[in-house]
C-alpha cells in the first residue's frame, strides 16, 4: 500500500524586485520599500495599501503616526472575540448594562436587556451596522466585562507587532488613550483576513439575524461601507472592508479588494467625508496599477511514490520532495509591473523553497 507522507508549506513569499531584500513570511510585518511610480495624493492625514497574503507595504503615508481609529476597532474586536469563542452558535445574552452603558446618538440596532442572540449574529451586528451594543455583549460574554475583554484586545495586537497601538474600548468611542497608526491597523486586519469567519462577516453586503426570545423577526442588517453595498463608489474587486467615525477621530475607513490572486488592504485615518472613498480609490489603483502577483504552484503535478518521496514539478523544474498544499496560491511572488517574471526561478532542498530573480536567491519559504 502507498503511504502519503505530507509537506506543508505555511508561509508565503512575497518579494519586491527592486529591493532585493528577504521575503517577509505571512505571519509577519514586511518591511517598507516603495515603487519607482509615482505615489498618489490622499486627503487623510494617514494612509496605507499592504499586501494581504505577506505584509508588503505598497502605499504610505504617515503610517506611524497615532491617531483615533472610531469604529474601525471592531475589526480587532470581531477578530478576538471569534478567536476566544469555542462555540459562535452559543447564545449571547445581553445584561442591563451592556445594552444602556452607551453615548447618547451612538450606533446600535436596538438589542434588549435579556435578549439572547447567537454569537455569530452578534459579529453581523459589530461589523455590518457597528453596533455598539453588540461589542458590549461580546465582550461581556467571553471575558466577563468590557475591561477583561480590551485586555485581550492589546495581547493580541502585541502578539501581532502592533507596538504603536492602544485600545481602551471595545467599540471604538473616543477615549484619548485609544489609537492606532495606519501600519498596525493594516496588520491587524491582515491577521483577521486569514480567519475564514472574519472574511465571512466583513464581506457580507447583508445578513438576516435569527428570531430571538425579544425580536420574533429577527433583524436585517446592512453594511455601511459604500464601495461594498456597490451604493456609491463602485470598485472592481471590493470584497469587504469597515467604516468609523466620530468628531475627534475625524473619518476612518478600512477596506480589502481582490483582483486574481492579488489581494490588497487599505487604511485612511483622520480623512473627510466622501475624500475618505476617493483616498481609498486612490490607493488602491496605485497597487494595483504598479504591482503584480505570480502563483508558482498553480497547476502543480506532484506524483507520490512507494519510498516516501515525490516529484515536484513546475514547469520544466522537477525537485525530489512531496509538497501537499491546501491551496497551490498560498506561495506568491510580487513583482512590479513592468519586470519579468520569466526571470523567476524555483527550487526546493526539503527543507526550503527558494524563489530567485535573474540567477540571484531573493527569497525563501520555509516547508513543514
Amino acid at each position: 500500500m502507498k503511504k502519503v507522507w505530507k509537506w506543508m508549506v505555511s508561509f508565503v513569499v512575497c518579494i519586491m524586485m527592486t529591493a532585493a531584500i528577504p521575503v517577509a513570511a505571512a505571519n509577519g510585518v514586511a518591511t517598507e520599500t516603495k515603487s519607482s511610480a509615482k505615489q498618489p495624493s490622499i486627503d487623510g492625514k494617514a494612509g496605507i495599501v499592504m499586501d494581504a497574503k505577506s505584509g508588503k507595504i505598497l502605499y504610505a503615508k504617515n503610517i506611524d503616526e497615532k491617531h483615533y481609529p472610531a469604529s474601525i476597532t471592531k475589526i480587532l474586536t470581531t477578530l478576538v472575540a471569534i478567536e476566544n469563542c469555542d462555540d459562535l452558535y452559543e447564545e449571547v445574552t445581553f445584561s442591563t448594562e451592556a445594552v444602556n452603558n452607551l453615548e447618547e446618538g451612538s450606533t446600535h440596532i436596538g438589542i434588549k436587556a435579556g435578549e439572547k442572540i447567537p454569537m455569530l449574529d452578534v459579529l453581523y451586528g459589530i461589523m455590518l451596522e457597528s453596533a455598539n451594543e453588540a461589542c458590549n455583549g461580546a465582550a461581556e460574554h467571553i471575558a466577563g466585562s468590557n475591561e477583561e475583554f480590551v485586555k485581550l484586545m492589546n495581547k493580541k495586537a502585541e502578539e501581532l507587532g502592533c507596538d504603536n497601538s492602544h485600545f481602551v474600548t471595545t467599540n471604538g468611542l473616543h477615549d484619548k488613550n485609544h489609537y492606532v497608526t495606519a501600519r498596525d491597523m493594516a496588520t491587524i486586519t491582515k491577521a483577521a483576513l486569514e480567519n475564514d469567519t472574519f472574511r465571512q462577516v466583513a464581506c457580507s453586503v447583508h445578513y438576516q439575524m435569527t428570531p430571538t426570545n425579544k425580536e420574533k423577526e429577527g433583524r436585517q442588517l446592512w453594511n455601511h461601507h459604500k464601495m461594498v453595498k456597490k451604493t456609491m463608489f463602485p470598485y472592481k474587486g471590493v470584497e469587504g472592508g469597515k467604516t468609523g467615525y466620530t468628531t475627534k477621530a475625524g473619518g476612518t475607513l478600512v477596506t480589502f479588494a481582490k483582483r486574481g490572486d492579488q489581494e490588497l488592504i487599505s487604511v485612511v485615518l483622520q480623512g473627510n467625508g466622501y475624500e475618505l472613498y476617493k483616498d481609498t480609490i486612490k490607493m488602491l489603483d496605485y497597487g494595483f496599477k504598479n504591482y503584480k502577483v505570480i502563483t508558482p504552484l498553480k497547476g502543480i503535478e506532484t506524483t507520490l511514490c512507494e519510498d516516501k518521496c515525490g516529484i515536484l514539478k513546475t514547469g520544466n523544474q522537477l525537485s525530489p520532495y512531496t509538497l501537499s498544499l491546501e491551496d497551490p496560491n498560498d506561495i506568491t511572488v510580487m513583482l512590479e509591473k513592468n519586470e519579468d517574471e520569466s526571470k523567476l526561478s524555483y527550487r526546493c532542498d526539503g527543507k526550503y523553497y527558494y524563489v530567485s530573480y535573474n540567477g540571484k536567491e531573493i527569497g525563501k519559504v520555509k516547508i513543514y
